[in-house]
């Protein structure tokens, strides 16, 4: 199985440099023509403001800048990746009578490129033509899958402004005039959260001009939590060959967290016939935890009732962390100190019974062995192994399906290779953990493609570093040496 990663990724990306910077919006996803022919959509804004200008032949000021995008699809261990297209031109912003900055806009570009159902690496170059010091350099991967003979979807894109005014956005897309929400990133400043969808073969699948219904929902990422019926919406639609779905969610009590905003496709027996999702993280401080909530809370006859030792409920609470949101998160370790243990009690079992209604104390022992097991292994006398790299994720997405330990190798440090098969919606996922002070068992966590977890395109350069501590931040993967078997642990599981 492949990660699928079919979604809208909006990245904001800069390089500082001596105070100056080029800032860009890479935006790109999957579509489909009605005839089923795949595609993928470029979508590149450049700021203006941090871009050079230089007078031109006709005494006018304009900036340049260098685009360069190596489409690679991505192969079986037995078979090279294979670069499909390259999309490689110079974007120029508008011409101006002066070279002051302040007020130069966004310039942008749309590229559509024709690629076959596959897996794709992308990597991406952007550079100043009159300023080489500023550069974007960013690698991510798309899966393109639209198949014939079922509901096909595009990525789902998430927005932050979606007008029919024509005014606001950055650009124009369906009749309106939008912005993406750069990095899927919502601030407290965002209220309202627009989504697209584009939904292919209904027409085939459920009949001319028959009723089908989208659900869509936000859900925590967090596989330990519940959904908010809030977050839910139903909507009936008719079949079309290509139909716009588009929805706005109210967020503005949507707490801070990461998220996944899902849309579903359901036929007239609510059987799922499709399904499109996107990673979105919220930040939101000003929708705090209010113990005063959990006032009515009865602990009576409950396994919380017995555990009476203040130290020792702070300790679990604190274990919590792993499997918390964020804003449970910023309580257990801001604000616990001084909670009376009545009410950490009353906190500790809803906690609990929110994830396990029907038994509550059945789920923290399954959980709680879980942190004895993270001790054992991973904590020390220094530190609780469910405050550890390691522990969090075994805690947070459980046992992985094989670990590989490398404790030796000729350059780089001790690490370690977590693979899993499935977690949540995501399929094939790693996680790299090193051992930085070569004494303690402490792994921190090197890189993932985990999303919502560190990412770090350098990983390679990074795990080698002890031999060459000043390795040009350029290069993302070190010269192969004898004994040096990374590359291939992480990407094909040896």
């Amino acid at each position: 199985m492949k990660k699928i990663v079919i979604l809208l990724f909006v990245f904001l990306a800069s390089i500082e440099l001596n105070g100056q910077y080029l800032l860009g919006i890479l935006n790109y996803n999957a579509f489909s023509t009605a005839k089923m022919e795949s595609f993928i959509e470029f979508q590149f804004m450049i700021d203006g403001k941090t871009t050079r200008y230089v007078l031109n032949e006709n005494h006018k000021y304009f900036s340049e800048v260098e685009i360069i995008v190596n489409i690679n699809q991505k192969k079986s261990a037995l078979q090279k990746d294979s670069l499909i297209e390259t999309i490689h031109y110079i974007l120029m912003s508008e011409e101006f009578e002066d070279s002051i900055q302040k007020t130069k806009p966004y310039f942008m570009d749309i590229q559509n490129v024709k690629v076959p159902n596959g897996d794709y690496e992308l990597s991406f170059y952007i550079k100043d033509v009159h300023d080489t010091t500023k550069v974007i350099k960013y690698i991510d991967f798309l899966q393109v899958h639209f198949p014939k003979d079922k509901i096909g979807l595009s990525g789902l894109s998430l927005w932050q402004t979606f007008n029919a005014t024509g005014e606001g956005g950055i650009y124009d897309k369906y009749g309106y005039s939008v912005t993406p929400l750069f990095n899927n990133f919502a601030p407290e400043s965002v209220y309202a959260l627009p989504i697209t969808l584009e939904i292919y073969n209904a027409q085939k699948i459920f009949g001319d001009d028959a009723d089908f219904l989208v659900r869509a929902s936000i859900v925590p990422a967090d596989l330990f939590i519940r959904g908010d019926k809030e977050y839910v919406e139903y909507r009936k639609m008719k079949s079309k060959e290509v139909i716009v779905f588009l929805h706005q969610f109210n967020i503005f009590g949507l707490s801070s967290g990461n998220y996944n905003v899902v849309v579903e496709i359901l036929d007239i027996d609510s059987n799922v016939m499709g399904k499109a999702s996107a990673f979105l993280q919220r930040s939101n401080p000003s929708v705090k935890l209010d113990l005063k909530n959990y006032d009515n809370v009865i602990i009576d006859s409950t396994f919380v009732e017995k555990i009476t030792d203040m130290k020792v409920m702070q300790e679990y609470v604190a274990s919590l962390y792993p499997i918390g949101t964020v804003t449970e998160q910023e309580f257990f370790y801001q604000r616990m100190k001084n909670v009376p243990i009545e009410r950490l009690q009353k906190f500790f079992y809803s906690f609990w019974a929110k994830r396990s209604p029907t038994d509550p104390q059945g789920a923290w022992e399954a959980y709680h062995k879980k942190v004895q097991y993270v001790q054992a292994h991973y904590g020390s006398p220094v530190i609780q192994g469910f405050r550890t790299d390691r522990g969090r994720v075994y805690l947070k997405y459980g046992e992985p399906t094989s670990v590989t330990e490398v404790p030796f190798d000729p350059q780089s440090y001790p690490y370690e290779i977590w693979h899993y098969y499935v977690i949540g919606e995501q399929t094939n996922v790693k996680f790299i953990f090193y051992n930085r002070d070569l004494i303690s068992n402490n792994y921190e966590l090197l890189h993932s493609d985990m999303i919502g977890e560190t990412y770090d395109p350098a990983w390679q350069m990074r795990l080698v570093k002890r031999l060459d501590p000043s390795a040009n931040p350029d290069v993302t993967k070190p010269n192969d040496y004898w004994g040096g078997e990374a590359d291939d642990q992480y990407r094909y599981n040896k």
